[in-house]
């Protein structure tokens, strides 16, 4: 009986040691393994004056990025680092960029792993620069490349979060939104936010005010967008880019409605005097919706 109850105690001692491996297995993977999905939203830097959302990378890089006619719309709001980094790395699914006044932030949920392969296979060719400056700062591991006039492109990474900018500052905010755990986004960002299509290519969430689109109803009436933020998603349809968004639909306004897609293709216009834009106007019971596609002169002339 007692040899009986010792394999018990064996067969006993083994079952919690396998399990203990397991757990110590799965429990300590080397972090180049790890990714931490994060909402990169919460860790966005403050006061954004724009923000990118890129569901699908390969869009921008086969679409977007190889038509000379609409690289010139996105072309001056994207570094040419930014892109290269995009094209040249499949592996990360979803980048987001935020517009400050300090200049760009890119975005990306990353491994360890992944990257130190931006780094080495992308980074270090880029800017001609194979031994960068690598600092450790609470966990936080920023990478600066030296550039012409005492300017640094600098990357970072911590806890699964990836970010890259030629602000340090801008990477400094991150580093505290990261310890903090809460979105320093606006309510208004965030409710427009949950409009967005996340299966659309690219989502463009912008201020309001900055379009400076209005239209006057009558001599002491002027109806606008608000001071809020909007949101655009953005594909291609029969090979041409295109843009969606809506507001709030009021039954009242219809014969405004037409009248300020117009005042939208007119603001369009004079941020790209050499684009033309077809509107389009749907809608149903509690909003409107406003489409525009992106055409070339000569087939609107046909």
């Amino acid at each position: 009986m007692k040899e009986y109850r010792n394999e018990i105690i064996i067969a006993l001692v083994s079952i919690i040691g396998a399990i203990l491996a397991t757990w110590f297995f799965f429990f300590s993977i080397d972090e180049k393994k790890i990714t931490v999905q994060s909402d990169l939203f919460s860790v966005v830097a403050p006061n954004p004056n724009a923000l990118l959302c890129i569901n699908r990378p390969s869009m921008l890089s086969k679409i977007i990025l190889l038509d000379d006619y609409t690289k010139k719309i996105f072309a001056p709001h994207l570094p040419p680092v930014f892109a290269k980094i995009i094209d040249k790395n499949p592996g990360i699914p979803f980048y987001l960029i935020s517009y400050h006044e300090q200049g760009e932030v890119i975005y990306a949920n990353a491994t360890l792993e992944q990257a130190y392969q931006i780094a080495d296979n992308i980074l270090h060719p880029y800017f001609s620069s194979f031994d960068p400056k690598r600092t450790l700062i609470d966990k936080a591991e920023f990478t600066f490349y030296a550039l012409p006039g005492n300017r640094f492109f600098v990357t970072y990474y911590n806890q699964g979060v990836w970010a890259a900018s030629f602000s340090k500052k801008l990477l400094d905010e991150i580093c505290l939104q990261q310890k903090i755990g809460q979105t320093a986004l606006s309510d208004r960002i965030l409710s427009q936010k949950k409009l967005m299509d996340r299966n659309a290519p690219l989502n463009l969430l912008i201020p309001a005010p900055s379009l400076d689109i209005s239209v006057q109803i009558n001599d002491s009436i002027r109806m606008g967008l608000g001071n809020g933020w909007v949101y655009a998603d953005l594909f291609s349809s029969d090979g041409k880019l295109c843009c969606f968004s809506g507001i709030p639909y009021n039954a009242q306004l219809d014969s405004i409605y037409p009248i300020m897609a117009d005042s939208v293709v007119r603001r369009l216009k004079s941020f790209y005097p050499n684009h033309n834009f077809l509107p389009q106007l749907s809608k149903d019971a509690e909003r409107i919706y406003f489409t525009a596609c992106l055409v070339q002169p000569d087939s609107v002339s046909r």
